[in-house]
């Protein structure tokens, strides 16, 4: 047997395909992102969409233990659907002992103020993809941010002697309201912002652990100030604190550009707006694609966020190849599996023209200008 082609386009039932790609694919997937039929009742979509529900459901997870084996042990699987049947599905895969819920993110597909028809009886405006994994230690990961300094504007300055203190085991100095002033300046390196210790910074974090063991309890006049050695990740050696406001019951400390990282990591929200990418999504790969087709965009997110470059993400719900069209921008491998004749005639056109270098959706966002390959087949051959 050849060397398996690493980019595989397959025109062929889902299900058989998913079951003979273990023979060269077993552990190899590290996403899965499907846009299946979303089972709404209606007759004017591409695929069967009017199946009894506990059919869906069987056809759902069916598939979705077909692809187990192509699983690594720590994979995403990223299900794309609607109300009509995500609060089944959510149930059904939170039943099974392999699989273990991550997340649900909320997506904003079309303007609030635009309906398609006029005869609904609510404008539905949302979809959601459950986020799954085989792992039961699965984190999310975190988005990167620079760091903004536009907040580190103040200055702390000390005009007086103030009083040494013991605080748990550290010689602190508190000083009199009288002895400092807080001086906004210029933002940038070396200076403070402030944080107000109150919600999950008494207990999750370091500084407001410490106010509220030992700073909480003393008795001070309003807005003293103490300065805590040994404390915090900004390089200063030391940290202010000051006490309230009078009638206010939060303290606050002062806190210097951490030295650790150049960058912020924060969680990403369970809410994505892809609302504009939705209506401008009938002009991307140059094909036409009636009702289905996903923006680049919203791929680009999930598959930066779960995938490093190399790595190989499964469709097998393929459509007009935008999972593919995106793996592909991004240098990941892929799989995709799509059983009508589209996969021909809009898919591999699609991506064929990905190869040469088009330059919808993301291309200009990542640089994209051709490369790679995809190899094109029916099943069963």
């Amino acid at each position: 047997m050849g060397h398996e082609p690493r980019n595989l386009l397959i025109q062929g039932e889902n299900l058989e395909v998913l079951r003979s790609l273990t023979a060269t694919h077993a552990g190899q997937v590290r996403l899965i992102y499907i846009d299946p039929p979303y089972n709404t009742g209606s007759g004017d979509y591409l695929y069967a969409d009017a199946m009894p529900r506990e059919q869906w459901l069987r056809f759902m997870v069916e598939r979705l233990e077909a692809a187990r084996p192509l699983l690594i042990d720590d994979a995403v699987i990223a299900i794309q659907c609607s109300f009509h049947q995500s609060a089944h599905l959510e149930v059904t895969l939170d039943g099974l002992d392999w699989l273990h819920k991550v997340m649900v993110f909320h997506v904003l597909v079309r303007h609030p103020g635009r309906a398609l028809t006029a005869d609904k009886q609510f404008n539905d405006v949302m979809e959601q993809i459950l986020i799954y994994s085989p792992d039961p230690h699965f984190r999310m990961p975190r988005r990167e941010r620079e760091r903004d300094l536009s907040d580190y504007r103040w200055e702390v300055e000390i005009h007086g002697p103030g009083t040494p203190r013991l605080l748990g085991d550290r010689r602190c100095h508190v000083y009199a309201p009288e002895e400092w002033r807080k001086v906004e300046v210029a933002p940038g390196e070396g200076t403070f912002r402030t944080h107000s210790v109150r919600g999950s910074l008494r207990e999750k974090n370091s500084s407001g652990r410490f106010w509220v063991a030992h700073l909480e309890p003393l008795d001070l006049p309003p807005l003293s100030l103490i300065r805590v050695p040994d404390i915090g990740d900004d390089g200063l050696g030391h940290r202010f604190f000051h006490s309230p406001r009078a009638g206010n019951r939060n303290g606050s400390y002062f806190q210097g550009v951490p030295q650790s990282s150049t960058v912020t990591r924060l969680p990403y929200p369970n809410f994505l707006d892809y609302h504009a990418e939705f209506n401008r999504v009938a002009a991307e790969g140059g094909v036409s694609f009636r009702n289905g087709k996903k923006p680049e965009a919203l791929l680009r997110q999930l598959i930066e966020m779960f995938t490093a470059p190399g790595e190989m993400v499964l469709d097998y719900h393929l459509g007009s190849g935008t999972t593919a069209a995106v793996a592909l921008k991004l240098g990941r491998e892929f799989i995709g599996i799509e059983r009508e004749g589209f996969a021909e005639t809009v898919a591999l056109a699609r991506l064929e023209s990905v190869v040469a270098g088009e330059q919808s959706g993301i291309s200009a966002d990542v640089g994209w200008t051709g490369g790679g390959s995809v190899a094109f087949r029916r099943f069963p051959g």
